[in-house]
């Protein structure tokens, strides 16, 4: 073999293996940062107050929480279709609230 091939053969391969090297770091450049919900304010949605104490609503109940709620998830979220993309107080209420 000629010192030409055995150039250009060595160019392929540092060349074939700094581009396998960089598949992971190019892509992890689209992966998108993981980000915790915000929580939901008083009035989000369906009367919601963080403080059930402080519900001042005809059909509050005594005892009513999002944590004792049926679209309560366990993890400060809510399985309501106007609470998605927040998170919701345990001790919270609104007037969706239905038991679980």
């Amino acid at each position: 073999m000629s010192d030409k091939t055995d150039i250009s053969r060595r160019t392929f391969l540092r060349r074939a293996s700094a581009a396998v090297a960089a598949i992971p770091v190019v892509s992890m450049t689209g992966m998108s940062v993981a980000r915790a919900n915000p929580m939901a304010e008083d009035g989000h949605a369906h009367n919601y107050v963080a403080d059930a104490a402080n519900a001042d609503h005809p059909d509050y109940s005594e005892g009513e929480r999002c944590d004792n709620c049926a679209f309560w998830d366990g993890n400060g979220g809510c399985h309501h279709a106007d609470f998605q993309g927040v998170n919701v107080a345990a001790g919270g209420w609104c007037d969706a609230w239905v038991s679980g």
